[in-house]
């Protein structure tokens, strides 16, 4: 099983990751608590973050979760990401996904992102695929 140290690994060595500066809290079986900190560059005017923190946090978060039943190498990518925003966002972020239904070739999971005050500021359903073969491209 994937734990938290392998879990940043993944982040950290992603293209996408450091910049970010996504923080693995923890991993479970299906389950990932990832932060991120609030920084100048992600807010919007009128001092609130830019949704698309959540939703990327969200869609981390859910990924890390992913591999913590298929493994780091699994192939999964998002197909659909639905979110709710709730309030808003001024502090660093807290998310945490559980996968609901960790199909073969369809997962299911959700998560909920809180402020520091541990507020709910959005729930996101998200649905992952599952290629059968390794770099096989997916068409619509």
């Amino acid at each position: 099983m994937m734990d938290i140290d392998a879990a940043q690994a993944v982040l950290d060595n992603s293209p996408f990751g450091p910049w970010w500066g996504f923080k693995v809290e923890a991993v479970g079986k299906g389950r990932a608590k990832v932060s991120l900190r609030q920084r100048p560059e992600l807010f919007r005017p009128g001092g609130v973050l830019q949704g698309g923190c959540a939703m990327t946090l969200a869609d981390v978060t859910c990924w890390i979760a992913v591999m913590s039943l298929f493994g780091e190498d699994d192939p999964s990518v998002t197909q659909q990401m639905t979110t709710s925003f709730l309030g808003p966002a001024r502090t660093d972020l807290v998310c945490e996904s559980t996968i609901v239904r960790p199909g073969r070739l369809i997962v299911y999971g959700t998560a909920d992102t809180t402020d520091t005050a541990g507020k709910l500021v959005s729930h996101h359903t998200l649905t992952y695929i599952r290629p059968l073969e390794r770099n096989v491209a997916c068409s619509p």
